[in-house]
């Protein structure tokens, strides 16, 4: 590069700062906005590593004060090419039938999430929890074409198991329900599909948390459009999401996929409740007798 572009290359930045710096002084502008103004400065759109928030570990160290260790069994499956780890947590109750699917958050791993599998096993459940490749001990690096495979795969190992498709409720927590709807539009018909605090795509994803109204495909690579995906939904549905939900927006995600969601389906939002609030605020007991209840009668 001659000397005369870089000269100019360096004026043109300091043309943009300048400009940047007049707009900033003039109006008030968000830490988050500030941000954003960054990415598009530096040229680079995508969001897709900031929705996956992923942490590595070496092992799982889970508690045993509710799920006793000789009742879960480590598993490990394949998701192209890579492999994924879980955990089969089997029911107290020698003759039960019925699994649950549970597919976690963007935050960190499984480890993260056991309080979870511990609600569902004391409502008497089989639970099967997997990490996103990238997550946890699981290898490679977590995108949207990966999430759905590694959410076939876990399918998949239920069938091996012997769970027929009418035993295996998918729930979808967070980032979760995106391979959740993607399991229960395309690849099979469960017993039900449970969405808590999902969002309805990308776009209204960026749109809730950014609060500035940019298309979603302008900072992220992946549509995840759970809203539309959820048309194709032959299960029964149920959607959670809190009504103080300041990450994901009540009324451009959760009322969205409920509005699109096809008979029988059913709406709670939980008054007080923030992102991932939603079980705590509605009450342990309380919320674990919802779900049990519209899982064996819904």
């Amino acid at each position: 590069m001659s000397f005369r572009s870089r000269v100019s290359g360096r004026a043109s930045s300091l043309f943009l700062l300048e400009l940047t710096a007049r707009f900033l002084a003039r109006h008030f502008v968000t830490a988050l906005e500030m941000t954003i103004i960054a990415v598009m400065f530096s040229g680079c759109f995508d969001l897709d590593s900031s929705l996956f928030n992923n942490d590595a570990l070496t092992s799982y160290n889970l508690r045993t004060s509710v799920i006793p260790e000789s009742l879960r069994t480590q598993v490990v499956l394949t998701s192209q090419g890579k492999k994924i780890y879980g955990y089969f947590v089997k029911s107290s109750n020698a003759g039960e039938k019925n699994i649950i699917l549970y597919n976690h958050g963007n935050r960190d791993h499984l480890q993260f999430y056991w309080d979870r599998v511990e609600l569902f096993y004391k409502m008497g459940f089989n639970v099967f929890i997997y990490d996103y490749q990238g997550y946890g001990m699981s290898e490679g690096e977590p995108t949207e074409s990966g999430i759905y495979s590694d959410a076939d795969a876990a399918y998949y190992y239920l069938q091996s198991r012997g769970f027929s498709d009418g035993q295996i409720t998918v729930y979808g927590f967070s980032l979760g329900g995106a391979p959740a709807t993607h399991l229960a539009a395309n690849t099979f018909t469960p017993k039900c599909l449970i969405l808590e605090a999902s969002f309805a795509s990308a776009s209204a994803l960026t749109q809730s948390g950014t609060l500035l109204d940019m298309p979603g495909t302008f900072v992220m690579k992946g549509e995840y459009n759970n809203a539309e995906k959820i048309k194709l939904v032959a299960s029964p549905v149920l959607i959670l999401h809190g009504a103080d939900d300041k990450f994901i927006d009540l009324e451009k995600n959760g009322k969205v996929i409920y509005r699109n969601a096809n008979e029988p389906k059913k709406f709670i939002a939980v008054p007080g409740a923030d992102h991932s609030e939603v079980p705590w605020k509605m009450g342990e007991a309380f919320y674990i007798s919802e779900i049990k209840k519209y899982i064996l009668e819904p």
